[in-house]
């Protein structure tokens, strides 16, 4: 399947935004890899850059999601992996690099401090 001019993705404007749109469903491919290039070259061209930066690959199964807070960053780590994951990042606010080791099937969380520069509370690790 592909578009009229032949290209597997298309981006549409639509009033002040834009719209991608993937001629394949790449959610459905096996493995995360096809999704996370795709959303990683999107996020590119809206200028959109990541909150960190892997330091190592990722266990397939883990995710990370960052959530910035007034005076903080909030780390939700969470494994669906049945083996045990290290994660190693840098936050790209702070410049704090989080390594911590993630039990299979387990979360964690991390608080980083703006002003500290340090994780200033933890659980799960």
């Amino acid at each position: 399947m592909r578009f009229k001019d032949g290209s597997t993705l298309q981006q549409i404007a639509y009033g002040k935004g834009r719209i991608f749109w993937a001629a394949y469903p790449v959610e459905l491919a096996e493995g995360t890899q096809a999704a996370a290039d795709l959303y990683a070259y999107i996020a590119g061209k809206l200028g959109i850059t990541p909150m960190f930066e892997l330091q190592s690959p990722l266990t397939q199964g883990v995710l990370v999601y960052p959530i910035e807070l007034q005076n903080s960053v909030l780390y939700v780590l969470v494994s669906d992996s049945s083996d045990d994951a290290k994660v190693d990042l840098r936050d790209t606010l702070t410049g704090t690099r989080l390594t911590l080791p993630l039990a299979s099937q387990h979360a964690a969380l991390a608080v980083i401090g703006k002003q500290e520069k340090s994780v200033v509370a933890k659980y799960g690790f």
